[in-house]
């Protein structure tokens, strides 16, 4: 039923229409919360260090990870000094809010704040509190801070926001949770500094594009045509698996979708898939760092980067490299 649910909102499908009465009650509990935060609470910083908000407004994966990746790139490029602060989801980690070090387990850290731990070499805190979170995060030396998420965090103060929107799906039905993907109407888009459009290379404001694929085990680097016209077990626990079984296609990999919920915890015996088929494995990037402790030699992952176009790549970098010179 979630499933179908799901699928109904990105597909005009409208027969959902009964969870309409659930959507009024989400709307009048949000919109209530949001008024005593921003209006009454008011959320104030605790130091000068800018805040850039990456997030989104509908549920599901939109390359927020991607994104923030290729900002903190970007960023230092410029001699600017990032750290990253996330929620953690999924994590163990034995105190809250807690600094990641390099390497360090995803089922102690979560999935994607390892991955921008490891591949970024940057601070990163983890802890539902943004805000001690940020405490702990501008203890080191830091010159700017991206929130992995946490849009509808209104408790946190933030200087800059940015929302990523998947460019095929967008906002669905445009409805609210649960008849729809949304968490806050369309309107939120107005009051956002910039909004990134992620899709096909060339028609959307930013594309994923693949780079190698990497073995899960020995970490050797193979071009992208490696598998061209091979059979393989593909596996998918992120919030939009279809963007990466679209670009195996694109890469002319045949291939078994095998799909795990979002955040999986995956566990050895979720990959012994080898049969008559392929005896190889390929995943996403952010699946393999929760499987890193046990993969094998027939496992890969897809490596990829997020590319900006000139124009959006440009207001980034003035606007983001502004707050810090005004700190």
């Amino acid at each position: 039923m979630t499933k179908l649910i799901e699928r109904s909102w990105y597909q005009q499908r409208w027969w959902n229409f009964w969870l309409l009465p659930m959507s009024g009650l989400f709307f009048l509990l949000s919109h209530a919360r949001r008024l005593w935060l921003t209006q009454v609470i008011k959320a104030k910083k605790n130091n000068a260090i800018p805040v850039v908000v990456i997030g989104n407004i509908n549920v599901g994966g939109t390359g927020k990870t991607p994104l923030t990746c290729r900002l903190v790139e970007l960023l230092n490029q410029q001699g600017i000094k990032v750290g990253i602060i996330s929620r953690g989801y999924g994590s163990h980690a034995p105190y809250y809010p807690y600094a990641l070090a390099k390497g360090e387990s995803a089922t102690i850290v979560g999935d994607e704040p390892k991955l921008l731990r490891d591949r970024l070499d940057c601070p990163v805190v983890i802890g539902s509190d943004r805000n001690e979170a940020i405490k702990l995060l501008s203890e080191q030396g830091i010159d700017l801070i991206l929130s992995d998420d946490g849009l509808q965090h209104y408790k946190m103060a933030r200087d800059y926001e940015v929302v990523v929107l998947d460019a095929t799906r967008k906002l669905g039905n445009g409805w609210l949770l649960p008849a729809g993907p949304l968490r806050e109407g369309a309107w939120r888009l107005n009051k956002v500094n910039a909004i990134v459009e992620n899709g096909p290379k060339g028609s959307s404001s930013m594309s994923i594009t693949a780079t190698a694929w990497v073995n899960a085990k020995t970490h050797k680097r193979k071009p992208l045509n490696y598998f061209d016209g091979k059979q393989l077990h593909a596996v998918a626990g992120i919030g939009n698996p279809q963007r990466f079984f679209s670009t195996l296609a694109d890469l002319n990999v045949e291939h078994v979708d095998h799909v795990f919920v979002d955040h999986h915890h995956f566990i050895k015996s979720d990959l012994k898939l080898a049969d008559g088929f392929s005896d190889q494995l390929v995943m996403t990037e952010k699946d393999w760092v929760k499987c890193a402790e046990f993969a094998d030699e027939s496992m890969w992952y897809l490596e990829i980067s997020a590319c900006l176009d000139d124009q959006l790549e440009n207001k980034l970098l003035k606007d983001l490299t502004a707050l810090v010179k005004a700190s």
